[in-house]
């Protein structure tokens, strides 16, 4: 019976074939070999939890996918392959996503496979797919993406529901986190081999000033005694290199003068040599990265002319700050001034206020005392006359 999770929305996103490093929009092709003199097991070792029987099948919409966490049995340990027990119904070229993950869900490797490379259609067997030697020292979890499609080619994982140790997850492809599936066991397999000795180079990061590039990169080695290289090559030019080592990483830096009479792509080579052990790391340095050094350094130059043109312009807004801040300070001393003035004037109209005040309460005084004599001299003109007649 097949089971076929509903369809979810979001991501969908078409898979990267390759890990790319990005620095400052430049992208730069790394090309990794390891040549490593290592004394490891003779025959790889299987790690499995299904019975090799399926009950079941699964497969799910992208970006949904399924994780099998495994514990490697060895402290240092390679993965060379994974086993996927499924069958594909085929309706064209597709491709599917596998990671390896460390314990916390951090991405430590991914790649877009191509389906019809390994499944056959409608043929249900073990697809083994080699990997490029992972090395793992703590549990780790393979994550499949069957990238499953209404119309397209359809993969279909085994579900082994005899066996269910509960190491069985689901997981989204941009989600570090996972959930827990019932439906059984994946069988999903992983090949591997213990690591006595190996030493490995690991790029940290990419720097790009106006004089240098700088390339930083870890070495994991048996020893701290570790020979360390960079050549740079370009058809018939070789040139050595400057590396050195601080605060735990190495760091070679090539000059743009070294790189500026180049014409064609070229690469840099890094090697590490510690007891019988080598590996080199090739880094790729197309002729992107020559040009886009080119836009940067007329970017720069524009950048300081503009800076040096508008130190000019700031001169003269500054002259022009400064004498606006004087004539601010004349209109504060008129202000200031015009404000005393109003102060007097407005002491003066109180003054001046209060004393027509007193002469309106004097005119009515003396207008009340003007009527009250007229009022006792007519009467007593009239007393007089009153008088006058009875003597008469």
């Amino acid at each position: 019976m097949m089971r076929r999770r509903a369809l979810r929305s979001g991501g969908g996103e078409t898979p990267l074939r390759y890990r790319q490093l990005r620095a400052k929009d430049i992208w730069l092709i790394l090309i990794l070999t390891l040549l490593t003199t290592r004394l490891t097991n003779a025959f790889a070792i299987p790690l499995t939890y299904d019975d090799g029987g399926a009950e079941s099948f699964w497969s799910d919409y992208y970006p949904n996918g399924i994780a099998i966490r495994f514990g490697p049995p060895a402290s240092k340990w390679r993965i060379n392959a994974i086993l996927i027990h499924g069958f594909i119904i085929d309706k064209g070229e597709k491709s599917f996503i596998v990671e390896i993950r460390d314990k916390d869900l951090n991405v430590i490797f991914r790649t877009s496979i191509p389906v019809s490379e390994y499944f056959k259609n409608a043929t249900l067997h073990w697809a083994r797919i080699p990997l490029p030697n992972v090395t793992v020292r703590d549990d780790f979890y393979i994550c499949v993406y069957p990238m499953l499609e209404f119309n397209g080619t359809q993969l279909w994982i085994g579900i082994d529901n005899d066996t269910a140790p509960g190491n069985c997850f689901l997981i989204g492809c941009y989600k570090q986190e996972v959930r827990s599936f019932k439906g059984g066991q994946a069988m999903i397999r992983v090949e591997g081999e213990e690591i006595i000795d190996f030493i490995e180079i690991i790029p940290n990061s990419i720097f790009i000033d106006e004089d240098t590039l700088k390339i930083s990169f870890k070495i994991v080695a048996p020893s701290d005694s570790v020979e360390v290289r960079a050549t740079l090559q370009a058809g018939s030019l070789i040139e050595d290199c400057e590396v050195v080592f601080d605060k735990g990483l190495y760091r070679a830096r090539i000059g743009w003068l070294m790189l500026s009479g180049i014409k064609e792509p070229a690469e840099l080579s890094l090697s590490a040599k510690a007891l019988n052990l080598t590996a080199t790391l090739a880094i790729g340095l197309n002729e992107t990265l020559f040009s886009k050094h080119l836009e940067l350094k007329e970017e720069n130059e524009w950048l300081r002319a503009m800076v040096n043109g508008s130190g000019i312009e700031l001169g003269a807004l500054r002259n022009k700050l400064e004498k606006e801040e004087n004539t601010t300070a004349l209109l504060r001393a008129s202000l200031k001034e015009y404000q005393e003035i109003m102060s007097e004037k407005t002491e003066e109209n109180e003054r001046l206020t209060e004393e027509l005040n007193m002469m309106r309460l004097l005119v009515v005084s003396l207008a009340v005392s003007t009527v009250f004599l007229l009022i006792v001299l007519v009467r007593r003109r009239t007393l007089g006359k009153s008088g006058g007649d009875k003597n008469a």
